[in-house]
């Protein structure tokens, strides 16, 4: 899981939210289940405490403890019942004190006498068995004498109502957490959902359907919104592209008549007899520059057309395999000038549909550049293979290689990667932006890899197979 994701830091703010209430809830809970049982144990040692006073003391003079003590034994059995009775004079004298317990958990003459003789008060003496004693002190008055009562009994009943709810505690509250967390896990994944389908439909929009919008969710609130200003923006977006594409388009094709003429004229006057030799140079140089801006200008329009979806494809099946062996043999006489060794790869059949003029086009333009720049002596490789049904053409180099801070920016229009490639070469950057523009066109997909500078490169080419075509790695 992404620890960086809005989605997992807000199920562990949710978990440990969680965990900080039900936390709280159980150390409160347990608090207030602590403070009801012992004060349930004073009221019933108060209220007893306050029985002898009224049925005994009251009815019993002070100067006969055997008496009382034989109305206690008779009504209450302290030793038979664990429970702990000591009566004090008004002058901390002892009047009655009950004997040891039949469990003999604690020895009634050794547990200290209460500090003031004269307020109610409850203590908690330790025991030997890490038990403990709850005394309540209770001050009362018969027959004109005070006297101080304590009343005592084991902790034993609840401490094991909260040891048993401490338990509970530690095994309810994680799984409570966990189970509310995975809770939370679903419903945030679920609130979550719009901004995935908006995020997965952002990343199917290109250049070529920029006509797609986002989902809009009727839920009137930030992601509506969002979504709403996003397709406003893909609005903007795609009309600033189609007014840029048919201003390319355009421009590219009023250029094309004047520069015609422009051409005709210059090699009308190149042809006419008496043109002085110099003169005829200088316009041989700009009947050449004329050439290339009509290669431009003709460029310029293909590649508008095609990212606007203008230009016809003639959609058919054909050998891809076969298409780009025939064109490399027809560039075998371009490489042995440079006595540069090209060696085809492209023995098994790949069908696609498409235009096969574009995609040869596709071809000669990349085995162009690559001879083009592969050095004097050096070696060129085309290879086409299917895979994952896809048709894959390869055409690689061993030359000087791209710079990794160029090789995204190769694909742009009139781009030349001036520090790998040598300046002595025309061109105007165009070649790679139409090989681009061709493969959108087919629903295919173009890449270029360098090892960096002097160590070649190889560019990938990536359409969709044809209908039953067999796949082959």
């Amino acid at each position: 899981m992404n620890t960086r994701s809005i989605h997992f830091r807000l199920i562990l703010w949710y978990s440990g939210l969680i965990a900080l209430v039900s936390l709280a809830l159980g150390a409160y809970t347990y608090h207030g289940v602590e403070v009801r049982l012992y004060a349930e144990m004073q009221q019933t040692l108060t209220r007893r405490a306050q029985q002898i006073a009224d049925n005994i003391l009251a009815k019993t003079p002070p100067e006969s403890p055997q008496e009382i003590a034989a109305h206690i034994r008779a009504l209450y059995s302290p030793e038979a019942n664990n429970r702990f009775i000591r009566i004090l004079r008004g002058d901390h004298s002892v009047l009655y004190v009950s004997g040891r317990p039949k469990d003999g958990m604690f020895d009634p003459s050794r547990l200290p006498l209460p500090a003031d003789a004269h307020l109610q008060a409850t203590r908690l003496e330790p025991l030997a068995s890490r038990s403990r004693l709850f005394i309540v002190v209770v001050p009362v008055t018969a027959l004109g004498h005070d006297y101080l009562i304590e009343m005592g009994t084991p902790t034993d009943g609840p401490d094991v109502a909260l040891h048993g709810l401490i338990v509970t505690l530690l095994f309810g509250l994680p799984m409570a957490v966990l189970a509310v967390s995975a809770g939370g896990f679903l419903l945030m994944r679920r609130a979550l959902k719009p901004v995935e389908d908006i995020r997965a439909t952002a990343e199917q929009i290109t250049r070529g359907n920029l006509s797609h919008r986002l989902p809009v969710s009727p839920s009137g609130d930030a992601l509506e919104h969002l979504s709403v200003t996003l397709n406003r923006m893909l609005d903007r977006l795609e009309d600033a592209y189609e007014q840029a594409t048919r201003f390319s388009a355009d421009a590219s094709h009023e250029l094309r008549t004047p520069l015609t003429i422009m051409r005709g004229e210059l090699e009308s006057i190149i042809r006419e007899a008496g043109v002085p030799a110099p003169l005829r140079e200088r316009i041989g140089s700009v009947l050449e520059e004329t050439e290339r801006l009509s290669r431009i200008t003709e460029s310029l329009f293909a590649i508008s057309r095609l990212d606007a979806g203008e230009a016809k494809i003639q959609h058919q099946k054909f050998d891809l395999a076969a298409l780009a062996q025939g064109t490399a043999e027809q560039m075998l006489l371009l490489a042995e000038e440079k006595q540069i060794r090209l060696s085809i790869q492209a023995q098994q059949p790949v069908f696609i549909d498409g235009d096969a003029a574009r995609i040869k086009q596709i071809v000669v333009n990349l085995l162009d550049n690559a001879i083009k720049y592969a050095p004097g002596g050096g070696a060129v490789w085309l290879k086409v293979s299917a895979a994952q049904h896809m048709a894959l053409l390869e055409v690689g180099d061993n030359g000087a290689g791209i710079p990794a801070e160029v090789l995204p920016h190769v694909f742009e229009r009139f781009f030349r990667a001036d520090k790998a490639r040598s300046r002595d070469f025309a061109g105007a950057g165009l070649g790679l932006a139409i090989v681009r523009s061709i493969c959108l066109a087919h629903g295919g997909s173009v890449d270029i890899r360098s090892g960096g500078e002097g160590k070649g490169t190889v560019c990938r080419v990536e359409l969709p197979l044809a209908n039953g075509q067999e796949q082959k790695s």
